[in-house]
């Protein structure tokens, strides 16, 4: 009855109409703050997103660093060892020339690692020394060919056209193809021996590595041909791997030389 009397009392309504704005005056800042509120926790939740996935892609480069450097000393090291016990007794000089290349591969190894941990984490006074190795490219593929070498398989290493500037991740990403198929020949392969190919131009740089496939053929792809696509893809190049018509496994990785934000 109330209602009723104040809509149709003409007395009334001009109070009515002034509740109206004094109304809105609190529902609308409210609605607005809580919009706010909403905003800004979105945005936070985009924030934090965010972060998880760079953390994510720095775990699985860190990752992947690892098992190249690693993956390589440790299989040459147990190569050399094998040939240490094998020889031990009837030809020690042997035996010490293995043993002093286990000794060099570990140093190696044990550089690199500092390096790359380096070059992602503090190089001050309280975090790691500054990394006594150079960054790893095109220019220490011959040295790792010969690290190969002494691991007991027969390489042989071909380069042509005439180096030039090569953008730092192209010249990183080129090496450790290099390195991953040499550990691969080391860890698994019937056949000792390999090829590797290296071939420059002022716009690219390939290379390739092949090897005779063992008697039961190419098995799955693992993480390291996964990871060896997955990083001359990040650089703008194109990897292929798998084996040819006369039993020969071959891996070819293309690069541009230049930064990707030059393309």
């Amino acid at each position: 009855m109330l209602a009723a009397h104040l809509l149709t009392s003409d007395a009334a309504l001009p109070g009515l109409l002034g509740l109206v704005p004094a109304s809105a005056w609190v529902v609308v800042p409210g609605t607005l703050g809580a919009l706010r509120r909403l905003a800004v926790e979105a945005g936070a939740r985009q924030v934090a997103q965010e972060q998880r996935e760079r953390l994510q892609a720095e775990r699985l480069v860190i990752a992947q660093e690892v098992h190249d450097i690693v993956g390589h000393g440790l299989a040459a090291i147990r190569m050399q060892a094998d040939i240490a016990l094998h020889v031990r007794a009837t030809r020690p000089e042997q035996a010490e020339l293995a043993l002093a290349a286990i000794s060099r591969t570990s140093a190696d190894a044990l550089d690199e690692l500092r390096a790359t941990l380096g070059a992602i984490g503090p190089l001050d006074g309280e975090g790691w020394p500054p990394p006594r190795a150079v960054t790893p490219g095109l220019g220490r593929i011959s040295a790792l060919c010969e690290r190969t070498r002494s691991a007991g398989v027969e390489v042989d290493l071909t380069t042509t056209g005439l180096p030039g500037p090569v953008d730092p991740a192209v010249d990183v990403a080129a090496y450790r193809v290099v390195q991953e198929c040499l550990t691969n020949v080391v860890k698994h392969s019937a056949h000792r021996h390999a090829d590797v190919r290296v071939d420059q131009d002022p716009g690219s740089v390939t290379v390739r590595v092949a090897n005779r496939l063992p008697a039961g053929g190419a098995g799955p792809e693992g993480f390291g041909i996964a990871g060896m696509r997955r990083r001359v893809g990040e650089v703008g190049g194109h990897l292929s791997a798998g084996p040819d018509e006369d039993g020969t496994f071959t891996v070819t990785a293309r690069m541009p030389t230049g930064p990707r934000s030059d393309r």
